[in-house]
C-alpha cells in the first residue's frame, strides 16, 4: 500500500501572489505530483494508495462551486485503477470547533467517511478522524468516530491512521531520516494543532490498542514510539508529497503487508526529487549557455576586427573611396544583432524540447 502525505494542492489560498505567477506554482506542483505518482505506481505496482489527509490547501474555504472544481483536479492528478482510500485533514475540513458541517458534508460526498475501517491480509486499517474527536462540540464526524472506537472495532492485529500525529512529550527526537533539525512540538493556531491532546491520545491507544500508528500533517518524515501495556508502538508520521510545502525532498512511504504473519509488516521510505535544485540547475545551464554565447560572438569580433585592420595596411593601391557611400551597420551593433539572432536558435530548440517533455514524459 503506498501511503501520500498531505498533497496539499496549491490552490487561490496557497500564496498571497499575483495571478500568473500563482498558476505557474499550480502547473508546476501539479505536474509534479502527477509524474510522481504515475511513475511510483508503475515501479512499485502498490495494490492500493492511501491518502493521509490535506488532500488540498484551500478545501476548508472553497465556495461550493470552487470545491467541485478542486475535486475534479485532484481526481485528473492521482487518477488510478487500483483502490484508493482518503483521511481528512485540517486543510479539507478544519480542525475541532471550527469545523463546519457543510465543509464536512461536502468531503465526505467526494471522498466518503471521514472514519472507517477496512481489513488486508493478516491486518485491519482503522482510519480515525482525529480532527473531528479534537472537538469540543457535537459533531456527526466526531460521532462516526466514536461509535468506531466504542463498537466497531476490527479484530487485532489493528494498525491505526490518523492525521495528526498522537501527542509525545515535548524534545521527543524523530529520528535521523527526519530533514527538520526539530521535532514535532505541540502547537495551536487557526484551524490546526500540531498534535492530539495528552489524554486524546491516551485514550485512542487504550481502545485501539494498534500494533503500528501512521500519521501526516507535519510535512516531514518521523520516527517515534509510543509506551503502552503491550509494549511500545512505532508512529511513523509520512512526509508531504508536494514540492511545494517546505520539504527539500518530498516523500512517500510503501508499506508492505503482503505476509500472512500477523507478527510483520515493512515500511520503505522513499525520498522524491528536489525539484527546486532541479530548477536552479536549469537556470545555471540557461546562464552558461548565454555566457558561451557571449564569449564566442566576443572572440569572432575581435578577430574580424583585427582582420580589417590587417587588411588596411595593405590597402594603399586600392582605388579612393567615393565621396557619398551607403551607411555602414556597426560592427558592435552587428555583432548584438548576430548574439540575439542565435540565442533565439538556440532558445527555440530548448523550449521545443522542454515543452515535448511536459506533454508526453
Amino acid at each position: 500500500m503506498l501511503l501520500v502525505g498531505d498533497p496539499q494542492m496549491t490552490d487561490a489560498y496557497s500564496y498571497d501572489r499575483p495571478g500568473i505567477l500563482l498558476r505557474i506554482s499550480e502547473f508546476y506542483s501539479d505536474l509534479y505530483m502527477r509524474r510522481n505518482y504515475r511513475h511510483l505506481n508503475r515501479q512499485l505496482a502498490p495494490q492500493a494508495t492511501l491518502f493521509m489527509g490535506d488532500l488540498m490547501d484551500g478545501g476548508r474555504e472553497w465556495d461550493d462551486v470552487g470545491y467541485q472544481g478542486q475535486v475534479d483536479r485532484f481526481k485528473r492528478l492521482f487518477r488510478s485503477s487500483k483502490p484508493q482510500y482518503f483521511m481528512v485533514g485540517n486543510h479539507d475540513i478544519g480542525f475541532g470547533n471550527g469545523i463546519k458541517n457543510n465543509v464536512l458534508k461536502r468531503f465526505e460526498n467526494a471522498f466518503g467517511p471521514t472514519s472507517y475501517s477496512f481489513n488486508t491480509t493478516g491486518y485491519s486499517i482503522v482510519v480515525l478522524d482525529t480532527v473531528s474527536l479534537s472537538a469540543t462540540n457535537d459533531l456527526s464526524s466526531k460521532q462516526t468516530a466514536l461509535d468506531l472506537l466504542d463498537r466497531h472495532l476490527p479484530p487485532h492485529p489493528r494498525i491505526l491512521f490518523t492525521h495528526v500525529p498522537l501527542y509525545r512529550p515535548p524534545g521527543t527526537a524523530c529520528g535521523p531520516e527526519r530533514q527538520s533539525a526539530k521535532g514535532i512540538r505541540q502547537g495551536r493556531g487557526y484551524q490546526y494543532q500540531n498534535l492530539v491532546g495528552e489524554n486524546l491520545s491516551k485514550q485512542i491507544l487504550e481502545r485501539v490498542q494498534p500494533v503500528a500508528i501512521f500519521s501526516g500533517d507535519d510535512h516531514d518524515y518521523c520516527i517515534v514510539h509510543h509506551v503502552s501495556g503491550r509494549g511500545e508502538i512505532p508512529e511513523m508520521t509520512i512526509p508531504t508529497f508536494s514540492m511545494a510545502q517546505g520539504l527539500q525532498y518530498p516523500g512517500v512511504v510503501l508499506l508492505d503487508l503482503t505476509k500472512g504473519d500477523h507478527d510483520y509488516f515493512a515500511t520503505k521510505l522513499c525520498w522524491l526529487p528536489d525539484q527546486i535544485a532541479i530548477f536552479i540547475g536549469y537556470g545555471c545551464l540557461l546562464a552558461a549557455s548565454l555566457v558561451a554565447l557571449a564569449f564566442s560572438h566576443a572572440y569572432r569580433l575581435a578577430r574580424q576586427r583585427k582582420q580589417r585592420g590587417f587588411n588596411k595596411s595593405f590597402d594603399e593601391d586600392a582605388l579612393p573611396h567615393p565621396a557619398v557611400m551607403a551607411p555602414r551597420t556597426s560592427p558592435l551593433k552587428r555583432g548584438l544583432s548576430m548574439f540575439v539572432r542565435d540565442t533565439a536558435d538556440v532558445a527555440s530548440v530548448g523550449v521545443l524540447v522542454y515543452a515535448l517533455g511536459v506533454l508526453f514524459m
